[in-house]
């Protein structure tokens, strides 16, 4: 389960960016409140990613519009998984289980790769009969 690693590492990691941000906060005696802090830090993490993804989007357009959306339906489908998770564990319908987000997206990975080797074949095989009809 390397991704679940991946995944709970990350959540470590903002955690631990979360206590910085408290401390300094409270450091500057900035008097920020919960709301004012996510307003701020999210406003410069959106505006960070923001020009992060659209440098890479835009290179990624010249090659394959394909791989945009695979990453556009992967982050659509990771914010899926936790909310549904989250729901199930607000509305008592179900456990909240970090392993059934887990299992969600290995799902997509294992779809979209059984896609992928599909393409690669069809693409293979229009090359091939195009060189042979010339």
């Amino acid at each position: 389960m390397r991704f679940e690693a991946v995944l709970r590492e990350l959540t470590t990691i903002a955690a631990q960016f979360h206590e910085s941000l408290l401390r300094l906060n409270d450091s500057f005696e900035l008097q920020l409140g919960d709301k004012e802090l996510h307003f701020v830090i999210m406003a410069i993490l959106g505006m960070l990613l923001f020009f992060m993804v659209h440098l890479v989007f835009k290179r990624l357009a010249k090659w394959s519009i394909t791989a945009i959306s695979f990453i556009y339906v992967f982050t659509v489908m990771t914010v899926l998984g936790f909310a549904i998770e989250i729901g199930q564990k607000i509305s008592g319908t179900g456990e909240m289980d970090f392993a059934d987000v887990v299992a969600g997206l290995n799902g997509v990975l294992l779809f979209f790769a059984v896609y992928t080797v599909y393409r690669l074949i069809a693409m293979l095989v229009g090359w091939i009969y195009h060189r042979i009809r010339g």
